[in-house]
């Protein structure tokens, strides 16, 4: 009787809900908002400015050539829809965007009302991240205005959708194998593998990304540390779903090509050389230091808050960047990956300052990026162009 009168009082003696979640510190993933239309709310709002944006270029202005979605509109017209062969498969990679562009009604404009959607949810998964991690509000601010409110993020989002999808799809993955290899929490684990895998799917450098991001887990803090075969459990489990998907498609390209690459893999390999010749070149110019100042942004909020391991994190990332720049990964027109990937970085990897001064810190590198997103925007003529369309369309061209 008194084990049967424990077990029926048990409930009645579990503290309250938002007790029990304080209780259990950042493991406790909840939603934020809580309500669930508040948060499409939210998400509505923050796409707004990006759904006017698209309508001045889109309605008022003239759009510009050149870009990453008028060049994959051209790639799905003249793709062959009633074919199913290893070719195909090839001519359809990343199959995700190819196929929600060929499914997509307008063409560009259909493309960027759909990422200016896309950059809503986005924004208010990564405000969630930061309450989440209990940043500040000061630098959770500051750190939503230094990635959202500048022409890149508008640029990518609203004319290089795949490449758009791509760094979201491997940001959430990177929060969510933070909180698995950290945490210990399981579930977000499987939606690590579960984004990596959409990332690689989505964006052609998706895969390198992914790769690096694999490589950069003995950095972190393993919450499971003792335990033997606890790392490599984790790139099991995170690695799995991107390995079986892009190993699934090379094995067929072996099989049929006798190429585990492809037509299309060895297409993007032409002009690597000439790429890499010209690396030294463009570090040694202004786009090259803008190129590299959100990597010292991220070191240096690694070096404030005390988590060196963010550093060769960062690092690799930003190698991986540019390995694919090199290897033809990156589609021509693209601008601001590196600048949101890092800023990204820094939000799912960064922990939360405790102390008044490393806050403020925290607070000035944050404003800095400000900064770098601004003149990295108006050095990279695509962008600038872009701009004028915009000034022309509000009659200030």
């Amino acid at each position: 009787m008194a084990l049967l009168t424990s077990t029926t009082e048990a409930p009645a003696m579990r503290p309250p809900r938002h007790l029990a979640a304080t209780s259990r510190g950042r493991s406790q993933i909840d939603p934020y908002p809580r309500r669930r239309g508040i948060r499409w709310l939210v998400r509505a709002l923050y796409s707004l400015p990006f759904l006017v944006a698209t309508a001045l270029v889109y309605g008022v202005g003239t759009p510009i050539d050149g870009t990453p979605n008028a060049a994959l509109v051209e790639r799905v017209s003249l793709i062959d829809w009633t074919r199913a062969d290893v070719v195909w498969l090839g001519e359809i990679y990343p199959p995700i965007t190819t196929l929600i562009a060929a499914l997509t009604p307008g063409g560009r404009l259909g493309l960027a009302v759909l990422g200016s959607l896309v950059a809503g949810v986005f924004l208010q998964k990564l405000g969630e991240i930061m309450v989440q991690r209990r940043f500040h509000r000061s630098t959770s601010n500051i750190l939503m205005i230094a990635l959202a409110a500048n022409p890149l993020f508008f640029y990518t989002a609203t004319e290089n959708f795949a490449g758009f999808v791509g760094l979201i799809f491997f940001g959430l993955g990177i929060a969510d194998i933070v909180r698995f290899v950290t945490w210990g929490n399981t579930q977000s684990g499987f939606r690590a593998g579960i984004f990596f895998a959409l990332s690689t799917l989505s964006d052609t450098s998706g895969l390198l990304y992914v790769l690096t991001a694999l490589a950069a887990v003995p950095f972190l803090v393993l919450k499971r540390r003792g335990q033997a075969g606890a790392r490599a459990s984790v790139l099991l489990v995170v690695a799995y779903p991107t390995l079986a998907a892009i190993g699934a498609l090379m094995l067929l390209n072996l099989v049929f090509l006798h190429n585990p690459l492809g037509e299309v893999g060895v297409g993007m390999l032409d002009g690597a050389d000439g790429r890499l010749a010209g690396l030294p070149a463009l570090f040694a110019s202004l786009t090259g230091w803008l190129l590299l100042a959100p990597v010292v942004s991220a070191w240096l909020s690694g070096v404030i808050v005390g988590r060196w391991k963010a550093i060769p994190v960062a690092s690799l990332v930003f190698v991986a960047i540019l390995v694919a720049f090199v290897a033809g990964l990156i589609a021509p027109g693209s601008a601001g990956n590196t600048f949101i990937m890092m800023t990204v970085l820094a939000i799912a990897l960064i922990p939360a300052a405790k102390q008044r001064g490393t806050t403020a810190l925290l607070n000035v590198v944050a404003v800095a990026q400000v900064a770098i997103a601004w003149l990295a925007a108006f050095d990279r003529p695509i962008v600038v162009e872009w701009m004028s369309a915009l000034w022309s369309a509000l009659g200030l061209g």
